[in-house]
């Protein structure tokens, strides 16, 4: 890996460059999507791999809107796609994660087994994809805020804001009640829950 080499990605609209061990990729237009910085980059029959790596991903604003670690993850031939099985520990302005394996595709993250915290809000997501833009859209979630625990299928944090909307199968429990509900809403900084199209199962 030459330092300061820069490859073409015509295919994907990307440029990569590669400075060992600093691996930087940005977009069609030059803003910086991520960028990984590691102990060691070692060169495959497929692509790279990196020990003890952070990785740092831009938001659409071009400031660092996650910073994460891992053991090792793998790049493809150019660079430009990574993933990781190895556990991850990871922050961001006001939140903090844990994750199974992350991957980065098509210009966002997709990360399995997430455990995610952001003041009072803590959650469990089977999977969920992060995008430049700040959503965070979770899928097989276990939440708790304050007195209230939720169970959903579909939901979005947005980072910005501190939001969570629940969008989808929504089963919630708190204050000896346990109801189905259309969605939700939870605003961190206003310390506020609103469920909307309440049915009560259960009081």
């Amino acid at each position: 890996m030459a330092a300061g080499l820069l490859i073409a990605l015509a295919g994907l609209g990307e440029r990569v460059r590669v400075e060992k061990p600093w691996l930087v990729a940005y977009d069609a237009e030059g803003h910086p999507l991520w960028e990984l910085l590691a102990t060691e980059v070692e060169g495959t029959s497929t692509g790279w791999t990196a020990t003890e790596v952070t990785v740092r991903i831009f938001g659409a604003d071009g400031g660092t809107a996650i910073e994460a670690h891992v053991a090792e993850l793998e790049t493809d031939a150019k660079g430009s796609r990574w993933n990781s099985t190895a556990p991850v520990e990871g922050k961001g302005q006001n939140f903090r994660f844990r994750a199974g394996g992350v991957r980065w595709e098509e210009r966002g993250l997709r990360i399995e087994g997430l455990r995610f915290e952001s003041g009072e809000l803590t959650l469990e997501a089977r999977a969920a994809t992060w995008s430049p833009d700040g959503s965070w859209r979770l899928m097989g979630v276990v939440a708790s805020y304050g007195e209230w625990r939720f169970e959903f299928s579909l939901g979005v944090y947005y980072q910005d804001r501190e939001v969570l909307e629940i969008t989808e199968d929504l089963v919630a429990r708190g204050w000896g009640w346990e109801v189905r509900a259309e969605g939700a809403e939870i605003d961190i900084p206003a310390k506020r829950v609103v469920l909307q199209g309440v049915e009560v199962v259960e009081a």
